[in-house]
């Protein structure tokens, strides 16, 4: 194992864990610029003065609190009249007065009386006009109180929990990450220890926003602070050093766990951290060790199954996944709705709709509501698989469940119409998504100009690009490659670095994908000079030429029957420490094949083997076409039953070339089996394995014998 754990106290397990990271000892104030700016002073004495003149007038007791000059020091003591001037001065057109001092003077007294539930509204409204920093500021500029601990806890939650639409209606948005920081920041600075809890949600906001460095700070101050972690601090520490990639540190915090005491002692939550991130490296064999060993101490929950199960659908192995769910079941561990969505996802991943689909049965009959990402992943397997009927069903289904669709839902859609060719409905979704008040974004916009190129309609590619620029929409680098692609698709090589161009001036950088296309689409044009000179490019820029790109140029110069330069690349890719893929080997099979070369097409079959890249189906076409072709049937049957043995599905290709020998060699028993069997798989024969079939006939004599051997012969 990498990580020895050796003690797993019982504990029940913990939500969701706060966001934290490493250790530092110094205080990082004096070095960290403050996020935002010290609340401004006020330009008015008396905020509430205007509220007097309201129309209707305020009630008699709040008259008097307001008449007073001082409502400070009127609500003192008064927190039932506190929270009623809030109340109702909400409700005049000018709402409540809009700046900390007023929000202060109605806060104070609901937290010096302990009625904090009375304060969140008024914190929350706070929150929402951008007062929040500048509100702590104010009630830590005064000798504190123990009455308001509690309150400023309260506001410091609320930072951890900024939402979407309090961004949207903050003119200089600010985010979740910043806010709560700042906050914490704030308390800190005045020497005032938020509750452990409290700071673990701050870092639980910082760990999802990615910022390490804020992590390691946040973590100094509480240490210096006094805070005492607990075992959430550790659990969210040891998430967050697995995220960022920190393997030693996270080493040396189960370490430090370890000599803590029992409240801190590795957990079945630890456990789960741990899981997850072997199952996301893809070390499944320890990943497995570890739930093994959870499951034999009774800890184990589905948060210790989902990764696991997420990841071996990720490597395709759909069998061990599906052993593993029933493995859960079987000890009484109930599937959660991220379960199925792992399994769902799992499934139409390696092609499975139908099997996904029942998947999205069974967990409703276990009373799993599916959420959008269950709905969005089944529409996105049916737009894929070019059933759109079945797509727009799950729409439906999707709102009378109360859900609504989002960009992402009608993006999908919009996908599945433009992998089908149909523009015009791809367009009317478009307008569907206005019409429902869901604005299109870049990626949108992007879909439907791949969309465009895909029918060769550059025409239309260029005005989708145009009205993203004129919604205010700022192209980024997919869009742009997107742009490149279509140029290329039509020849434009000159307007391919005009874009480009574009892209650099627009301060975006041409990414290996940027690369890829231009490299690739100069390959096909025949420029293989050009395609040099932009791979150089490509490395003089600092990026790494993938797997990819050294393909596209192997595969340019096998077809121009380069083969000594194609080799020479294959050793640079080699070199470069970039591995090669089973298409890259391929294509040097299918060009020694195509040469009838088969001792030399085996040398690069028996290279692939042993550097552990497994055959896909295509490989294994390219060697049963090149055999059939030779007369070597046997062979060819060879490699198809081994294909079976790798669990690859033969494809309408390989049932056509088995078909075509089988007829040329008057073995019609075995070519008669081969369409059998190609039919019950689900694999629609097409023309060119019925002139395989019956070669020789004329078309009149063909249609007559397919319906014989479908009606009387398969059918009887």
């Amino acid at each position: 194992m990498r990580f020895n754990i050796p003690y797993c106290k019982s504990q029940a397990p913990v939500a969701a864990t706060a966001a934290v990271a490493a250790i530092s000892s110094r205080r990082f104030f004096s070095s960290l610029p403050a996020l935002i700016p010290p609340p401004p002073a006020l330009t008015e004495e008396n905020p509430f003065a205007v509220l007097l003149a309201s129309d209707p007038p305020p009630p008699e007791p709040l008259r008097q609190v307001l008449a007073t000059g001082d409502v400070h020091a009127a609500l003192r003591g008064l927190p039932g009249l506190a929270r009623q001037l809030f109340r109702w001065a909400e409700t005049t057109p000018r709402g409540f007065p809009r700046c900390a001092s007023a929000f202060a003077a109605v806060l104070v007294p609901l937290a010096q009386a302990k009625h904090i539930r009375a304060a969140y509204p008024v914190s929350l409204r706070a929150l929402r006009l951008g007062l929040l920093v500048p509100l702590v500021s104010l009630l830590l500029s005064s000798p504190l109180a123990p009455s308001l601990r509690s309150l400023l806890g309260l506001l410091l939650r609320l930072s951890t929990k900024f939402s979407a639409e309090c961004e949207a209606q903050d003119p200089a948005p600010t985010t979740c990450s910043t806010l709560c920081l700042s906050t914490f920041r704030e308390m800190a600075r005045h020497g005032v220890a938020p509750d452990v809890e409290d700071c673990n949600r701050v870092l639980r906001v910082l760990r999802d926003a990615a910022r390490w460095d804020d992590i390691r700070a946040v973590r100094a101050e509480m240490l210096q602070l006094g805070i005492e972690p607990s075992i959430v601090t550790y659990n969210t520490l040891l998430d967050s050093f697995f995220k960022e990639g920190k393997m030693d540190e996270a080493d040396m915090l189960l370490k430090e766990m370890q000599t803590q005491g029992d409240g801190c002692l590795p957990n079945d939550v630890t456990y789960n951290v741990v899981i997850s991130w072997l199952a996301r490296k893809g070390e499944l064999d320890e990943a497995a060790e570890l739930v093994d060993r959870l499951r034999l101490s009774k800890k184990a929950s589905s948060f210790t199954y989902n990764p696991l199960i997420t990841a071996l659908f990720a490597k395709g192995f759909v069998r061990k996944a599906e052993a593993l769910q029933l493995e859960m079941e079987n000890e009484g561990i109930m599937p959660t709705v991220a379960t199925y969505n792992a399994m769902i996802h799992g499934l139409l991943q390696s092609g499975q709709v139908e099997a996904a689909y029942l998947k999205f049965v069974e967990m409703r009959a276990l009373g799993l509501l599916p959420d959008l990402i269950t709905y969005n992943s089944l529409i996105n397997g049916y737009c894929k698989a070019g059933d759109l009927k079945e797509a727009l069903w799950l729409l439906g289904d999707l709102t009378r469940a109360g859900l609504a669709p989002t960009v992402l839902t009608y993006n999908i859609l919009i996908d599945g119409y433009c992998r089908l060719g149909d523009l015009e409905e791809a367009r009317r979704f478009k307008e569907k998504m206005l019409e429902q008040g869901c604005l299109p974004d870049v990626c949108t916009y992007t879909t439907l100009m791949n969309g465009s190129c895909k029918v060769k309609n550059l025409a239309m590619a260029s005005e989708f690009f145009d009205e993203m620029l004129s919604k205010g929409l700022q192209p980024d680098c997919f869009a742009y490659n997107t742009r490149i692609c279509a140029e290329l698709t039509l020849g434009a090589t000159s307007k391919v670095f005009q874009v480009r161009e574009v892209m650099m001036l627009k301060g975006i950088s041409s990414d290996t994908v940027t690369y890829n296309i231009i490299i690739d689409g100069l390959c096909k044009t025949g420029n293989l000079k050009d395609a040099y000179v932009m791979w150089m490019k490509m490395i003089s820029d600092g990026l790494e030429p993938d797997c990819i790109t050294y393909t596209c140029l192997i595969h340019a110069h096998c077809e121009k029957g380069l083969l000594r330069e194609a080799r020479a690349i294959f050793d640079a890719m080699v070199s470069s420490g970039s591995p090669p893929s089973a298409v890259t080997y391929t294509i040097f099979i299918h060009t020694y094949c195509r040469r009838g070369n088969l001792y030399s097409a085996y040398g690069w079959f028996q290279k692939m083997l042993e550097k552990g890249v497994e055959p896909n189906e295509v490989t294994y076409n390219v060697l049963i076409h090149a055999l059939c072709r030779m007369g070597k049937p046997h062979l060819a049957y060879h490699h198809f039953h081994e294909m079976l043995e790798r669990g690859l599905a033969p494809n309408k290709y390989t049932y056509t070339l088995l078909i075509d020998v089988n007829c040329k060699e008057g073995n019609w028993a075995d070519a008669i089996r081969l369409y059998f069997e190609m039919r019950q798989n689900g694999i629609d024969p097409d023309y060119c394995t019925h002139n395989a079939l019956f070669k020789g006939f004329d078309e009149g004599h063909m249609h007559h014998a397919i319906e014989y051997l479908e009606n009387v012969v398969l059918g009887g």
